[in-house]
């Protein structure tokens, strides 16, 4: 019977697990609302324009946890919350249509030959969009992820069935020993 591993029979989608949620993730979220607020309120006190870039960089300035690390762009705009905040305080006010994105076909992986041409290879993903990128990489994330279960199931089974072979092996040289200390003791006796 193949061992599964823990993460895979507690989390079958890749969901993050419950206890990273709340010891990791949630404080990250927090600490980012938490930046993204002082640093807007800053400008804002400063009569400074607010853009994501003017609240990257006074992140900066004001973070004292991470070091100095503040928060980047991505951050503020994954985050909801300091997404909504950031928004109501921006000093550019755009139209709330969003753009239409141009269609790609996204790529997909093949066999990857060792040979191939790494210059033409690097020229085709310069041209795709960065959305066709993005896919790609996800797709073979997910392969990735994917053989790399498999191996470790593959190398679960291999140590379990060595592990039965040593014990095998040990039961058995224990049931010849005795049978070879009788016959020892036979011959010295005649």
């Amino acid at each position: 019977m193949p061992h599964r591993s823990h993460s895979t029979q507690e989390n079958p989608k890749n969901e993050p697990h419950p206890w990273l949620e709340e010891k990791v993730y949630a404080k990250l979220r927090q600490r980012t609302v938490s930046l993204v607020k002082q640093s807007v309120d800053a400008l804002l006190k400063d009569k400074q324009r607010v853009s994501l870039s003017t609240v990257v960089a006074k992140s900066k300035d004001l973070d004292t946890e991470g070091n100095g690390k503040g928060i980047s762009e991505s951050a503020i705009l994954d985050n909801e919350e300091a997404r909504a905040y950031y928004e109501q305080h921006r000093s550019w006010q755009g139209s709330s249509r969003k753009r239409a994105k141009p269609v790609a076909s996204p790529a997909s992986p093949g066999a990857v030959k060792l040979g191939r041409d790494e210059q033409r290879v690097r020229q085709r993903y310069l041209r795709m969009s960065k959305e066709a990128l993005v896919e790609r990489l996800l797709v073979e994330e997910l392969i990735y992820a994917e053989q790399r279960e498999r191996w470790l199931l593959q190398q679960d089974e291999v140590l379990t069935w060595r592990l039965r072979a040593e014990t095998a092996e040990a039961r058995l040289a224990k049931e010849i020993e005795p049978s070879t200390n009788r016959t020892r003791i036979r011959t010295e006796k005649a």
